[in-house]
């Protein structure tokens, strides 16, 4: 499978749509966004970053041809921390490497044109499998909210 990551532009926000769309109603206990909510609103949070090339937030698109297969956003936060959201592959892509190819491109992104030091990351507790892929990546859990496990990577 060759995949290209890049940064999603504004004639990827119909793709981007789907593909989030997919994640939350395949996935409802992954994420914290509702889908039904979120299919309702006629534009989502990032398809305004997206359309705007917002500076401060960044939606990295895997693609696999023409076909958009996974995403993954980075958004500033402060003390030069980025907060790595919305990942997720295609479920007949996962484990092709796809997803250490976002993240690995999520770093680099987060390094470069964020001058982040950290890269910062919310994941259930439950799911497991996420949590170990991202120790995988390098990330380490580095506390916990009420429902979230905080993991991070350091850049430098």
């Amino acid at each position: 499978m060759e995949v290209t990551i890049r940064a999603l532009t504004p004639a990827d926000i119909p793709a981007y749509r789907d593909i989030r769309l997919e994640s939350l109603r395949l996935h409802p206990d992954c994420f914290g966004a509702n889908y039904e909510e979120q299919r309702q609103q006629p534009t989502m949070h990032f398809e305004r970053n997206i359309a705007s090339q917002s500076p401060q937030h960044t939606m990295l698109g895997a693609f696999e041809g023409e076909e958009l297969i996974g995403l993954c956003g980075v958004s500033e936060l402060e003390n030069r921390t980025v907060l790595l959201t919305q990942m997720y592959v295609k479920s007949r892509c996962q484990g092709a490497g796809v997803g250490m190819a976002l993240i690995n491109a999520a770093r680099h992104t987060a390094a470069e044109k964020h001058q982040a030091r950290v890269l910062q990351l919310d994941v259930y507790p439950h799911n497991l499998a996420a949590k170990h892929r991202y120790e995988k990546a390098g990330f380490q859990g580095t506390g916990q909210t009420a429902d979230e496990l905080i993991m991070a990577l350091s850049l430098s």
